[in-house]
């Protein structure tokens, strides 16, 4: 059997190992009702690793909290806010409740200092994580978070095959990461160096860790757009090329694609295509959806963390995804 790897690809959001638990399963699901494969089966076609890249950056921000509400506020928020917020990724309505009951609330006995802590929070680790990820302000985070990607792809080569056509799916902006990381190794080909060495050490000579095998990209509330205000002219140099150098020549058999999925109730995302003539060119399709979400947040910019568990993406996605295991096992 060939196999497919996926990679899942967090964005800024409360730190949350099990973060890519839910999409997995979902994928899985969609993906076997499509072929009629077994849940057994489904687990052996497509092997599926997270890219859990947010505690490499989140130290500082717990310092920096912790000085302004005091060491007792961490303890609060981590035990009590990020249990919310594994609920609120994993689809929960009554937790979407509670946490936007939280943001509303403006002092809390135990925090007496600064108001709406619990939206300072937020803003915390949303804002602080692109700061913190800036390759111009901080080499060290750019590279912590380039080498928990490359360890991911580096451990689905060991077990999918390291010319196994590659599918990531990055959510806000993990979909920064993802193309700042194979923009820096398409770079390389071109004779610019831009790896950094220990991304480079952990990838190796893997055509998967390179992301030379990238057959299916799904960015997904991608403030990539937002992103190109980092350079003087406001646009970015240019897309990725998208699929892989090693798919490029049978892409069309595998229906390779890039899928932009954009809520437009979502404040963070913001469609790639007309960023100009060469997005145009790479992105197959920025899809509208209205993504469903908990009952208190649809049709609000709070949809934002919910692309996960939205079937019309998920079943999307999965769809594609056996269309290409179909070609790649025609047996």
């Amino acid at each position: 059997m060939n196999r497919i790897a996926v990679a899942i690809v967090h964005g800024v959001e409360i730190a949350d190992p099990a973060f890519a638990a839910e999409p997995a399963r979902l994928l899985r699901r969609s993906f076997a009702a499509e072929l009629g494969l077994s849940p057994l089966d489904a687990d052996n076609a497509l092997v599926i690793e997270p890219v859990y890249w947010a505690p490499h950056i989140e130290g500082r921000q717990r310092e920096l909290f912790a000085k302004m509400y005091g060491d007792d506020a961490g303890t609060f928020f981590d035990d009590h806010l990020e249990g919310v917020v594994k609920s609120v990724n994993a689809g929960s309505a009554a937790s979407m409740a509670r946490l936007l009951a939280s943001l509303m609330r403006r002092t809390r006995p135990e925090l007496r200092t600064l108001h709406y802590p619990t939206a300072r929070w937020l803003m915390l680790h949303f804002v602080g994580d692109i700061i913190a990820y800036d390759r111009k302000l901080n080499e060290e985070n750019y590279v912590a978070a380039h080498h928990v990607l490359a360890q991911a792809l580096a451990v689905l080569a060991d077990k999918a095959g390291d010319r196994a056509p590659l599918c990531v799916l990055a959510h806000s902006f993990g979909s920064v990461l993802v193309s700042d990381y194979v923009y820096d190794q398409q770079e390389a080909l071109r004779g610019r160096e831009l790896v950094p060495d220990a991304v480079r050490a952990v990838m190796g000579t893997s055509p998967l860790a390179r992301g030379e095998t990238l057959a299916w990209l799904y960015t997904m509330g991608s403030p990539l757009a937002l992103w190109s205000l980092r350079n003087p002219d406001a646009s970015l140099d240019r897309p990725i090329d998208f699929p892989g150098v090693e798919i490029a020549g049978r892409g069309s058999r595998l229906r390779s694609e890039w899928v932009n999925f954009c809520d437009r109730d979502d404040v963070i995302a913001y469609p790639l295509r007309p960023l100009g003539p060469d997005y145009a060119r790479q992105v197959t399709m920025d899809r509208p959806v209205a993504v469903r979400g908990p009952w208190p947040v649809f049709a609000t910019p709070l949809v934002h963390p919910f692309y996960w568990t939205d079937p019309q993406v998920i079943d999307a996605i999965g769809g594609s995804l056996a269309a290409g295991w179909r070609h790649l096992n025609p047996d």
